[in-house]
């Protein structure tokens, strides 16, 4: 009974974790327990349960009074989320490059050639599955250049701090009003900061100063990264405003 309890704890909070992540419960909907429990067909007690766990994941709040909702979301806080993540990601990459190995630079060079054979998102023959497909490549090169780190707690922060980013992303890309929905090779043409974000040559430069072991080389192309991811928010949506 303790291990079925388990599952269905689990199983909620996957389900509601997902469902926030992606945008499926806008940010600051209130999650009344009737509707959870009727949408996602499990107990009060699990649904409780998930929550808490949630609300630990910073992805719901618990107002006095009124019960639970999704957290919100605000371009200042995705800045303060970007920046948090580039000082752990640093570290990460710091020790990467002091302990990696020749195993840990293979990997290193495989992924970025995998990347590099993804359609880029901006081209106009890039469709929803080709980004997906892009993502995961892009995400395989940049865990591969961590991958030699001695800070599980930190990677494990940094892990948090990528999901609430891609959150926030989601929200203000599906959301602000002001914001058409429109293929990433059109938003790319209204900012150039998007297209240089998504360029192949800046992961190929990162690679290099990676394996040449050149720290403040990965430490300006990072924060160069943090600049352009900026620059991007602001021509697509606060400019729009």
């Amino acid at each position: 009974m303790q291990n079925d309890k388990l599952s269905k704890v689990d199983c909620a909070y996957e389900l509601l974790k997902s469902d926030i992540l992606n945008v499926k419960i806008p940010p600051d909907t209130p999650l009344k327990m009737t509707w959870l429990q009727k949408h996602y067909n499990v107990g009060s007690t699990p649904l409780r349960e998930a929550l808490t766990r949630l609300e630990s994941d910073h992805l719901v709040i618990l107002q006095p009074n009124k019960g639970y909702i999704v957290a919100s979301a605000s371009i200042g806080e995705l800045m303060e989320l970007y920046t948090s993540r580039k000082i752990i990601k640093l570290h990460l990459l710091d020790e990467a490059i002091r302990f990696g190995d020749k195993y840990w630079e293979s990997d290193i060079v495989a992924t970025h050639y995998s990347l590099s054979r993804e359609l880029s998102p901006f081209d106009e023959e890039c469709d929803y599955n080709g980004y997906i497909s892009w993502t995961k490549a892009h995400d395989a090169f940049d865990n591969a250049l961590i991958a030699a780190h001695r800070s599980p707690w930190l990677n494990r922060f940094n892990l948090l701090l990528t999901e609430h980013i891609r959150r926030q992303g989601r929200v203000f890309r599906l959301l602000m009003p002001s914001f058409e929905k429109q293929s990433f090779s059109n938003a790319a043409l209204k900012s150039p900061a998007l297209r240089s974000l998504y360029a192949l040559e800046r992961y190929t430069d990162l690679k290099d100063a990676v394996l040449n072991r050149n720290l403040n080389q990965v430490t300006t192309f990072v924060n160069k990264h943090l600049d352009l991811v900026m620059a991007t928010y602001k021509e697509l949506y606060v400019e729009n405003d």
